[in-house]
Protein backbone atom coordinates (compact mmCIF):
# COMPACT_ATOMS: atom_id res chain seq x y z
CA UNK A 1 0.00 0.00 0.00
CA UNK A 2 2.61 2.79 1.06
CA UNK A 3 4.51 1.58 -1.92
CA UNK A 4 1.35 2.62 -4.32
CA UNK A 5 1.29 5.97 -2.75
CA UNK A 6 4.54 6.58 -2.84
CA UNK A 7 4.97 5.24 -6.74
CA UNK A 8 1.44 7.75 -7.23
CA UNK A 9 3.48 10.79 -5.65
CA UNK A 10 6.66 10.08 -7.64
CA UNK A 11 4.45 9.41 -10.60
CA UNK A 12 2.47 13.09 -9.99
CA UNK A 13 5.69 14.88 -9.06
CA UNK A 14 7.23 13.69 -12.73
CA UNK A 15 3.71 14.88 -14.03
CA UNK A 16 4.44 18.10 -12.34
CA UNK A 17 8.03 18.54 -13.31
CA UNK A 18 7.21 17.67 -16.92
CA UNK A 19 3.91 20.60 -17.08
CA UNK A 20 6.46 22.91 -15.37
CA UNK A 21 9.35 22.44 -17.45
CA UNK A 22 6.71 22.75 -20.36
CA UNK A 23 5.55 25.73 -19.78
CA UNK A 24 7.07 28.96 -21.97
CA UNK A 25 4.23 31.34 -21.05
CA UNK A 26 6.55 31.11 -17.30
CA UNK A 27 9.92 32.40 -19.43
CA UNK A 28 8.17 35.46 -21.11
CA UNK A 29 8.20 38.71 -18.76
CA UNK A 30 5.06 41.18 -18.59
CA UNK A 31 5.07 43.30 -21.28
CA UNK A 32 6.74 41.42 -23.48
CA UNK A 33 5.68 38.66 -26.14
CA UNK A 34 7.93 35.60 -27.08
CA UNK A 35 8.34 33.58 -30.05
CA UNK A 36 10.17 29.88 -29.30
CA UNK A 37 12.71 29.10 -31.60
CA UNK A 38 14.03 24.87 -31.02
CA UNK A 39 16.45 23.16 -32.91
CA UNK A 40 13.91 20.46 -33.86
CA UNK A 41 11.20 22.05 -35.20
CA UNK A 42 12.38 25.81 -35.94
CA UNK A 43 10.29 28.91 -35.57
CA UNK A 44 7.02 28.58 -34.15
CA UNK A 45 4.40 30.57 -34.99
CA UNK A 46 2.71 30.91 -31.82
CA UNK A 47 3.01 33.63 -29.82
CA UNK A 48 3.65 33.40 -25.94
CA UNK A 49 2.14 35.73 -23.64
CA UNK A 50 2.72 36.15 -20.49
CA UNK A 51 -0.52 35.74 -19.11
CA UNK A 52 -1.51 33.18 -21.13
CA UNK A 53 -1.01 29.48 -20.61
CA UNK A 54 1.28 27.79 -23.03
CA UNK A 55 3.26 24.34 -22.87
CA UNK A 56 5.65 23.02 -25.29
CA UNK A 57 7.19 19.70 -25.18
CA UNK A 58 9.84 20.82 -27.31
CA UNK A 59 11.08 22.88 -23.91
CA UNK A 60 11.52 19.31 -22.28
CA UNK A 61 14.48 18.84 -24.24
CA UNK A 62 18.10 20.52 -22.93
CA UNK A 63 19.47 23.59 -24.85
CA UNK A 64 16.91 22.66 -27.49
CA UNK A 65 14.60 25.87 -27.24
CA UNK A 66 15.34 29.33 -26.97
CA UNK A 67 12.54 32.00 -26.17
CA UNK A 68 12.80 35.40 -28.12
CA UNK A 69 11.10 37.66 -26.67
CA UNK A 70 10.09 41.37 -27.74
CA UNK A 71 8.63 44.58 -26.58
CA UNK A 72 4.53 45.17 -27.10
CA UNK A 73 3.58 48.30 -28.65
CA UNK A 74 4.59 50.66 -30.91
CA UNK A 75 8.10 52.09 -31.59
CA UNK A 76 8.50 55.89 -31.76
CA UNK A 77 11.57 57.57 -33.83
CA UNK A 78 12.50 61.25 -34.44
CA UNK A 79 14.54 61.16 -38.03
CA UNK A 80 16.20 64.75 -39.21
CA UNK A 81 16.93 64.71 -42.50
CA UNK A 82 19.25 67.55 -44.33
CA UNK A 83 20.45 67.88 -47.90
CA UNK A 84 20.64 69.83 -51.42
CA UNK A 85 19.28 68.91 -54.73
CA UNK A 86 22.02 67.62 -57.09
CA UNK A 87 24.44 70.20 -58.57
CA UNK A 88 23.28 72.67 -56.64
CA UNK A 89 26.29 74.68 -55.69
CA UNK A 90 26.54 74.88 -59.63
CA UNK A 91 23.41 75.38 -60.48
CA UNK A 92 23.01 78.35 -57.61
CA UNK A 93 25.96 80.37 -59.49
CA UNK A 94 23.67 80.80 -62.48
CA UNK A 95 20.83 82.58 -60.70
CA UNK A 96 20.72 86.38 -59.47
CA UNK A 97 20.57 86.07 -55.69
CA UNK A 98 22.16 82.48 -55.33
CA UNK A 99 19.57 81.16 -54.79
CA UNK A 100 19.41 78.59 -51.63
CA UNK A 101 18.48 74.52 -53.15
CA UNK A 102 18.76 72.98 -49.66
CA UNK A 103 15.58 71.06 -48.10
CA UNK A 104 15.63 69.99 -44.21
CA UNK A 105 13.07 67.98 -42.14
CA UNK A 106 12.40 66.92 -38.72
CA UNK A 107 9.43 63.95 -38.33
CA UNK A 108 8.36 61.89 -35.50
CA UNK A 109 7.72 58.40 -36.72
CA UNK A 110 5.14 56.17 -35.00
CA UNK A 111 5.77 52.50 -36.61
CA UNK A 112 4.37 49.23 -35.49
CA UNK A 113 5.06 45.62 -36.59
CA UNK A 114 2.87 42.58 -35.46
CA UNK A 115 4.16 40.03 -33.38
CA UNK A 116 3.03 37.85 -36.70
CA UNK A 117 5.07 39.64 -39.02
CA UNK A 118 8.16 39.65 -36.38
CA UNK A 119 7.63 35.71 -36.11
CA UNK A 120 8.26 36.39 -40.45
CA UNK A 121 11.31 38.24 -39.77
CA UNK A 122 13.04 35.95 -37.33
CA UNK A 123 12.09 33.09 -39.91
CA UNK A 124 13.95 35.27 -42.57
CA UNK A 125 16.87 36.03 -40.46
CA UNK A 126 16.10 39.51 -40.63
CA UNK A 127 15.91 40.02 -36.89
CA UNK A 128 17.16 37.64 -33.59
CA UNK A 129 16.33 39.94 -30.77
CA UNK A 130 14.70 42.48 -29.46
CA UNK A 131 17.81 45.17 -29.90
CA UNK A 132 17.83 43.73 -33.84
CA UNK A 133 14.33 44.65 -34.46
CA UNK A 134 14.54 48.13 -32.66
CA UNK A 135 17.87 48.44 -35.29
CA UNK A 136 15.44 47.54 -37.52
CA UNK A 137 12.90 49.73 -37.33
CA UNK A 138 15.04 52.46 -37.16
CA UNK A 139 16.54 52.09 -40.33
CA UNK A 140 13.15 51.55 -41.90
CA UNK A 141 12.29 54.74 -39.97
CA UNK A 142 15.13 56.34 -41.70
CA UNK A 143 13.89 54.95 -45.03
CA UNK A 144 10.60 56.40 -44.52
CA UNK A 145 11.80 59.68 -44.09
CA UNK A 146 13.78 59.97 -46.78
CA UNK A 147 10.89 58.56 -49.13
CA UNK A 148 8.61 60.97 -47.52
CA UNK A 149 10.69 63.95 -47.87
CA UNK A 150 11.25 63.30 -51.40
CA UNK A 151 7.61 62.77 -52.23
CA UNK A 152 7.10 66.28 -50.97
CA UNK A 153 9.60 67.91 -52.95
CA UNK A 154 8.25 66.78 -56.01
CA UNK A 155 4.47 67.31 -54.42
CA UNK A 156 5.85 71.19 -54.47
CA UNK A 157 7.26 70.92 -57.70
CA UNK A 158 5.33 73.81 -59.24
CA UNK A 159 4.36 76.04 -56.63
CA UNK A 160 6.29 76.70 -53.36
CA UNK A 161 4.43 76.78 -50.24
CA UNK A 162 5.22 77.16 -46.35
CA UNK A 163 2.45 74.84 -44.88
CA UNK A 164 3.10 70.96 -45.72
CA UNK A 165 0.67 68.54 -45.82
CA UNK A 166 2.46 65.26 -45.09
CA UNK A 167 -1.04 62.55 -44.96
CA UNK A 168 -1.13 62.37 -49.15
CA UNK A 169 3.52 61.30 -48.61
CA UNK A 170 2.08 59.00 -46.27
CA UNK A 171 -0.93 57.29 -47.98
CA UNK A 172 0.91 56.84 -51.10
CA UNK A 173 3.73 55.05 -49.12
CA UNK A 174 1.46 52.89 -47.05
CA UNK A 175 -0.34 52.11 -50.95
CA UNK A 176 3.19 51.25 -52.22
CA UNK A 177 3.82 48.44 -49.69
CA UNK A 178 7.41 49.09 -50.00
CA UNK A 179 7.55 48.40 -45.93
CA UNK A 180 5.54 44.86 -46.12
CA UNK A 181 6.25 43.83 -42.43
CA UNK A 182 6.19 47.23 -41.05
CA UNK A 183 2.64 49.23 -40.45
CA UNK A 184 3.08 53.42 -40.53
CA UNK A 185 0.94 54.20 -37.61
CA UNK A 186 1.46 58.21 -37.65
CA UNK A 187 3.86 60.82 -38.59
CA UNK A 188 4.14 64.02 -37.65
CA UNK A 189 5.98 66.65 -39.99
CA UNK A 190 7.50 69.32 -36.90
CA UNK A 191 9.60 71.23 -39.47
CA UNK A 192 10.31 71.51 -43.40
CA UNK A 193 12.33 73.51 -45.53
CA UNK A 194 11.89 73.07 -49.41
CA UNK A 195 13.36 74.66 -51.92
CA UNK A 196 12.20 76.70 -54.94
CA UNK A 197 12.19 73.68 -57.36
CA UNK A 198 10.97 75.33 -60.36
CA UNK A 199 13.67 77.98 -60.13
CA UNK A 200 16.17 75.02 -59.72
CA UNK A 201 14.88 73.27 -62.54
CA UNK A 202 15.52 76.96 -64.66
CA UNK A 203 19.03 76.92 -63.59
CA UNK A 204 19.43 73.77 -64.63
CA UNK A 205 18.18 73.91 -68.04
CA UNK A 206 20.07 76.62 -68.57
CA UNK A 207 23.24 74.93 -67.38
CA UNK A 208 22.74 72.66 -69.88
CA UNK A 209 22.29 74.75 -72.67
CA UNK A 210 25.30 76.22 -71.36
CA UNK A 211 27.38 73.23 -70.89
CA UNK A 212 26.16 72.12 -74.70
CA UNK A 213 28.22 74.91 -76.19
CA UNK A 214 30.72 74.43 -74.16
CA UNK A 215 30.86 71.34 -75.56
CA UNK A 216 30.77 72.54 -79.49
CA UNK A 217 33.42 74.43 -78.97
CA UNK A 218 35.75 72.61 -77.31
CA UNK A 219 34.86 69.83 -80.22
CA UNK A 220 35.95 72.64 -82.77
CA UNK A 221 39.03 73.30 -81.05
CA UNK A 222 39.77 69.78 -80.83
CA UNK A 223 39.30 69.29 -84.49
CA UNK A 224 41.58 72.65 -85.55
CA UNK A 225 43.96 71.03 -82.86
CA UNK A 226 44.34 67.67 -84.91
CA UNK A 227 43.83 69.46 -88.29
CA UNK A 228 47.14 71.03 -87.36
CA UNK A 229 48.84 68.03 -85.58
CA UNK A 230 47.91 65.53 -88.70
CA UNK A 231 49.45 68.67 -91.06
CA UNK A 232 52.90 68.71 -88.55
CA UNK A 233 53.20 64.81 -88.96
CA UNK A 234 52.91 64.65 -92.67
CA UNK A 235 55.61 67.47 -92.92
CA UNK A 236 58.05 65.62 -90.84
CA UNK A 237 57.25 62.32 -92.61
CA UNK A 238 58.16 64.33 -95.74
CA UNK A 239 61.02 65.62 -94.55
CA UNK A 240 61.98 62.15 -93.11
CA UNK A 241 61.61 60.43 -96.49
CA UNK A 242 63.52 62.88 -98.47
CA UNK A 243 66.09 62.72 -95.83
CA UNK A 244 65.94 58.59 -96.35
CA UNK A 245 65.87 59.32 -100.67
CA UNK A 246 69.27 61.72 -100.65
CA UNK A 247 70.98 59.67 -98.10
CA UNK A 248 70.32 56.31 -100.67
CA UNK A 249 71.23 58.61 -103.79
CA UNK A 250 73.81 60.78 -102.95
CA UNK A 251 74.39 61.91 -106.75
CA UNK A 252 70.72 63.94 -105.70
CA UNK A 253 72.88 66.42 -103.79
CA UNK A 254 75.04 67.42 -106.40
CA UNK A 255 71.43 68.29 -108.73
CA UNK A 256 70.87 70.18 -105.61
CA UNK A 257 73.72 72.41 -106.17
CA UNK A 258 72.15 73.54 -109.70
CA UNK A 259 70.51 75.92 -111.00
CA UNK A 260 67.30 73.10 -112.23
CA UNK A 261 67.03 71.66 -108.41
CA UNK A 262 63.75 73.37 -108.31
CA UNK A 263 62.78 69.99 -110.02
CA UNK A 264 64.15 68.01 -107.89
CA UNK A 265 62.83 69.62 -105.05
CA UNK A 266 59.16 69.50 -106.55
CA UNK A 267 59.78 65.71 -107.23
CA UNK A 268 60.78 65.58 -103.48
CA UNK A 269 57.96 67.49 -101.96
CA UNK A 270 55.46 64.85 -103.47
CA UNK A 271 56.56 62.06 -101.59
CA UNK A 272 53.84 60.54 -99.74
Amino acid sequence: MKKGIVSVIIILLFGAAVFYFGLVNMKVPAGQYGIMVSKTGGVNENIIENGKLMWRWEALLPTNVEIHKFDHGIFHSSQSLKGTLPSAEIYTSLIKGNPDFSYSFDYDISLLVTPENVVQLLKNGTVNSNESLKTYLEQNAEKIAFDLSKNIIEQNAENLVTVFDVEPAVEQLKMSKKFEYIDVKDVVLKKAKIPDVRLYKIARKSYEKFQDMVDALLSEAAKEQAQKILADERSVNRLTKIGEVLKKYPDLNNLLSNGGSADVLKALNNLE
